[in-house]
């Protein structure tokens, strides 16, 4: 008889473990239901949980960070744009200027030949 009361006992007890099991995955679903809308694969939850450890520890950058940079950069590229057309037109003049003294210095050395011969 206690054979057959051991081997009642062990069958209880394994009900009740899954038992327990089912209650608790079920659980389980119903708050990550109640906390996300649906139940999340466990790469979802992986994720959300690592997500920020990801990030930092293979050097990534943030969508935040990223817009941050761009609008800096952004910023530093229009400044550097505005002082190139401001060159450019410095060169202009430059050029103008060197044209009229080309000029001056080749009509000087024509007369300076007329002079001469």
């Amino acid at each position: 008889m206690s054979e057959a009361l051991a081997v009642t006992l062990l069958v209880i007890l394994i009900i009740l473990i899954i038992a327990y099991l089912f209650f608790r995955q079920r659980a389980k679903k119903q708050a990550l239901k109640r906390r996300y809308g649906h139940v999340p694969s466990h790469v979802e939850l992986y994720f959300e949980e690592y997500f920020d450890d990801i990030i930092e520890n293979w050097d990534l950058v943030d969508k935040k960070r990223a817009n941050d940079w761009s609008v800096k950069m952004k910023g530093k590229l229009d400044g550097l744009s505005k002082e190139i057309n401001m060159l450019k037109e410095r060169r202009k003049g430059i050029d103008n200027e060197y044209s009229k003294i080309e000029n001056r210095i080749e009509k000087l050395e024509s007369e300076w030949h007329k002079e001469e011969g």
